[in-house]
């Protein structure tokens, strides 16, 4: 068990993938306005955690013959979870994938990172590790294996190793090619986003369907150098996680960047020409691998095919990622997934991306909780009431608006948690959380109101979008105004 297997700080998580919610051209990237695409972020459901030993790497998943889905979280130990849907992985776990001898390349584990179905058969791709020294200063290499499996992902054939770093390991230093993600690209070819860690850079690699073990990594324009210890072109930062949209013939990544101030999702026709979505998907305030930290880390993160399971997909999607609440280290990980759509409007939208924002009730249906976050720890049992509003995820462009943050204290053993002007936290008497995203200053087009309440017999202060506060408490002052949901 790795408490954190990544020792350089400045690895950047992975996150997940928007989805079309409105059908777009075939061959989109040359007809399609992208300024015209307006993405919804629907609110988070914690499905496994916390744990220590899981969900290091990408959730991958696949529909059984029966119905059920089988998801795969790993750790050094690649797991299987059964579920009746890909909403319902909190079931038990059984081991399916395990570290190889000492002085492999898998000697200190496999994480199986994507599983693509090919026939009867599954196709994984195998993030391995070898020299397993994760402490402070402490030295990994990577590298990218190929299995099969005839049963449905219960047991995996090894067929060998494919992608290699050009750079030998070295003392205090992580090394290497790893972290891909795999997506089927229709065109007779499996594609592979990696992590180079000498330059912390996305790589592509790809192989034909009918011969898995010749991967050829993109260099120079061509896929002809070999994925055991060839060059590769740098194709950006992004991802790697990553994606195929089959009816648009597009790659899709996703990577949280805090230089963009969130999840950046970016397009590809070619699949190795990369052009970013304008706005962020989820906003972040960091990224930050020391744990535990100030803020909360998203990471690891996989799209979805809701009706499969596969990463193939459609108008509707599952964002999963790894989720570490501010404050906690790497035993409390969490499996986090939000519903998430796109769609195209007939002209460019003033804002094209929001993000849900929820009020949940506590136990005692007398203390609440409004955020865009997932619910944690001692919220665990906090169950959502409704979507408010969706919560704007960058400042609008030539229109007011106010940068929110979710705050909260406790006194006395009386718990609050309220919206507040970022910066306000503090000076009203609350912890900053996190950023929750942004509001208009202004009534808009499409907007709603959204304003402060309060409990009258707890005090607990909560946000409705009925001025009365929905016979729940008193209003106190408006905050702003949201995207109608």
């Amino acid at each position: 068990m790795q408490t954190h297997r990544h020792a350089p700080s400045n690895l950047l998580a992975l996150a997940g993938l928007a989805m079309l919610g409105m059908t777009l051209p075939v061959q989109a990237e040359a007809e399609w306005c992208m300024e015209c695409v307006s993405v919804r972020v629907g609110p988070p459901q914690v499905l496994r955690g916390p744990f220590p030993d899981e969900v290091d790497a990408p959730f991958s998943a696949t529909r059984l013959a029966n119905g059920q889905f089988r998801g795969f979280s790993a750790n050094g130990v690649t797991y299987a979870i059964d579920g009746s849907s890909l909403k319902d992985m909190g079931g038990p776990r059984r081991a399916v994938l395990d570290a190889d001898a000492p002085g492999s390349l898998a000697e200190c584990g496999r994480w199986l990172t994507s599983a693509i179905r090919s026939g009867a058969s599954l196709v994984g791709m195998v993030h391995q590790e070898r020299i397993c020294n994760y402490g402070p200063d402490g030295q990994t290499d990577k590298s990218m294996a190929i299995a099969i499996s005839e049963d449905e992902g219960l047991s995996w054939t090894d067929l060998g190793t494919v992608i290699t770093g050009r750079d030998a390991p070295q003392p205090g230093r992580t090394t290497g090619e790893g972290d891909c993600t795999m997506v089927n690209g229709g065109d007779g070819y499996l594609y592979a986003y990696c992590l180079r860690n000498s330059d912390w850079q996305t790589i592509a690699a790809r192989a034909p369907l009918d011969d898995l073990l010749d991967w050829r990594k993109y260099y120079d324009g061509g896929w002809d150098e070999p994925g055991l210890g060839g060059n590769a072109t740098a194709i950006g930062f992004l991802g790697p996680g990553a994606g195929f949209m089959p009816e648009q013939d597009l790659v899709a990544t996703v990577t949280p960047d805090p230089w963009f101030e969130g999840v950046r999702l970016a397009f590809s026709a070619d699949k190795v020409t990369f052009t970013d979505f304008p706005a962020p998907l989820l906003p972040i305030d960091g990224s930050d691998w020391e744990r535990p930290a100030d803020t909360e880390l998203i990471a690891y993160a996989s799209v979805l095919n809701p009706d499969d399971g596969s990463n193939s997909i459609t108008s509707n999607f599952l964002l999963s990622y790894l989720y570490v609440p501010a404050g906690k280290g790497f035993a409390d990980r969490y499996l986090v997934m939000h519903d998430v759509s796109l769609a195209l409007e007939d002209t460019p939208p003033p804002v094209q991306a929001g993000i849900a924002l929820t009020r949940w009730s506590g136990p005692d249906v007398t203390s609440y909780v409004t955020s865009t976050g997932p619910q944690t720890g001692d919220r665990a049992g906090y169950r959502p009431d409704r979507t408010l509003a969706y919560m704007l995820t960058q400042p609008a462009s030539g229109i007011a608006s106010i940068k929110f943050a979710e705050c909260s204290t406790s006194v006395s053993g009386r718990f609050d948690q309220r919206l507040a002007d970022d910066g306000s936290c503090e000076t009203e008497g609350y912890d900053r959380e996190r950023t929750a995203g942004w509001l208009f200053a202004l009534e808009q087009p499409g907007s709603v109101p959204l304003y402060r309440c309060q409990h009258p017999a707890s005090g607990a202060h909560f946000v409705s979008d009925q001025a009365d506060c929905e016979g729940l408490g008193t209003m106190k002052f408006l905050l702003g105004y949201g995207l109608a949901p």
